[in-house]
């Protein structure tokens, strides 16, 4: 305590000013410590962005037909080629549909092509296998949801990797939707529509219908004018 008394007022102002500079150095490192992790993290950010943009992106998926069956489909849609595109699915994927005598087996044609690697795969480019048709759904030992998981190479390198799950229930009320009769029967409701409308027009028009048009009407003459019956004069 002697010695700090022993400082004179301007020994205390160098101190103090010392003490000052070196909390605002620390504050000013620490600042673009900061700033340096947020430039980082940007430059990262945008360096992920314009990889994935110019990435492949293959998408699988179990849609319905305009005809009837479901389709296993599987579609790149980014804007670059998809190269060593590998999926795999669980449940292994399995098919309801019989084959006849002389046809290939769905389960075994459809494990066979998720067995193998897609050598390449461009943009835009659609593959479809015929997966099933409406029975399946009348078959409840067959699973209802699949998981497909998907990795591929892209000009950067690996894709991350992607899963999707399908459910087939959501399937079913889509191909209600979309069954081919809808639109016959559609039509063929206005075609009856149609002939029920004509058909109340052709009644209308037929001799004591009510729908006749107004009928003309007579006014009697003044009394001493009134129409003498011309077989009264003979």
């Amino acid at each position: 305590m002697d010695q700090l008394r022993a400082f004179t007022t301007d020994q205390w102002a160098v101190i103090v000013a010392a003490v000052a500079a070196l909390v605002a150095s620390v504050i000013a490192l620490w600042q673009a410590s900061i700033a340096r992790k947020a430039a980082h993290s940007q430059l990262a950010l945008q360096k992920r962005i314009h990889r994935e943009q110019n990435e492949p992106y293959v998408i699988v998926d179990i849609q319905p037909d305009p005809y009837g069956p479901m389709l296993l489909v599987v579609e790149n849609t980014g804007p670059t080629v998809a190269r060593d595109v590998r999926i795999s699915c669980d449940p292994p994927l399995e098919s309801g549909w019989a084959p006849e005598p002389g046809q290939p087996d769905l389960t075994q044609v459809l494990q066979e092509v998720l067995g193998q690697p897609i050598p390449m795969l461009p943009p835009r480019r659609r593959l479809t296998f015929l997966f099933d048709s409406e029975e399946r759904f009348q078959n409840s030992s067959l699973p209802r949801r699949y998981t497909f998981t998907v990795n591929a190479n892209g000009p950067a390198g690996q894709v991350e990797t992607a899963q999707y799950t399908v459910d087939l229930d959501a399937v079913k009320w889509s191909l209600i939707a979309e069954r081919p009769t809808k639109k016959v029967e559609d039509k063929l409701a206005k075609i009856e529509d149609a002939i029920t409308k004509t058909e109340k027009a052709i009644k209308g028009l037929a001799p004591g219908s009510e729908q006749q048009g107004p009928r003309r009407r007579t006014r009697p003459l003044p009394v001493g004018q009134q129409r003498q019956d011309p077989t009264s004069e003979a």
